[in-house]
């Protein structure tokens, strides 16, 4: 099977990515990837850039995956699991909230009557969502059927929750947590860090930490949970 792993990063993001994009490289070689550095398609905020990148590499790849710019892999000794449905990511399951994080997304041409291409270009089709604090992320969780926090901010009494199990829903393979281990729900012994705090230079540090050593204990935050989601 051809599959990639598609990256991209716009003004001060570049920064994060030339620390991760060696770990990525490493994995992308061990396991069979190509590694693409996308560039800008797009003129919305630079987070919905993802889309049609990932829509180009399903022209030529049936297996894509979308990396953030601000992970790194700390353990690349093994592959993703087979990917069996149309895509897969990990949930979150922070402050009482239920969060598939779409920084690991993995999705394949089609499965079964479903095909990304669809999704993706349903995903561009919400527009609503063109300055949401989760951008491209909250329209992908609207079409699996979650309530989404207005503008992406945490709001005390409004969670992300699914609420509705739609196809796209249904078509999504949920990934143990080690895939996408970050600072507020964290993996005992993660493969993929998301350094995903709101300090950028601390997420800088931790980035640059995590490549010196992959074991670093990196800085949490609240939650009332961790371990490995299954």
């Amino acid at each position: 099977m051809s599959k990639c792993i598609v990256t991209y990063a716009e003004g001060a993001h570049e920064e994060l990515l030339e620390v991760a994009l060696p770990t990525y490289k490493r994995f992308a070689d061990l396991h069979g990837y190509v590694l693409h550095v996308g560039k800008k398609l797009v003129s919305n905020p630079p987070a919905w850039n993802k889309v049609p990148l990932l829509l180009d590499a399903l022209k030529d790849y049936e297996e894509v995956v979308w990396f953030d710019c601000d992970m790194v892999v700390v353990d690349p000794s093994e592959d993703f699991p087979a990917l069996i449905k149309l895509h897969a990511m990990v949930r979150h399951f922070e402050d009482n909230s239920e969060v598939p994080n779409s920084g690991v997304w993995r999705l394949q041409r089609s499965h079964r009557e479903l095909n990304s291409k669809d999704l993706l270009n349903l995903m561009l089709q919400l527009e609503v969502f063109r300055d949401h604090g989760w951008y491209e992320q909250a329209a992908l969780l609207t079409l699996m059927g979650y309530a989404i926090p207005p503008e992406g901010s945490h709001f005390p009494d409004t969670k992300c929750k699914n609420v509705r199990q739609t196809r796209w829903y249904n078509s999504c393979q949920f990934m143990r947590l080690c895939w996408n281990s970050h600072p507020g729900y964290r993996a005992d012994h993660p493969r993929i860090v998301h350094c995903s705090y709101d300090n950028m230079p601390l997420r800088l540090d931790v980035m640059r930490a995590l490549v010196k050593d992959p074991h670093y204990n990196y800085p949490r935050r609240e939650s009332k949970k961790d371990g490995d989601d299954v």
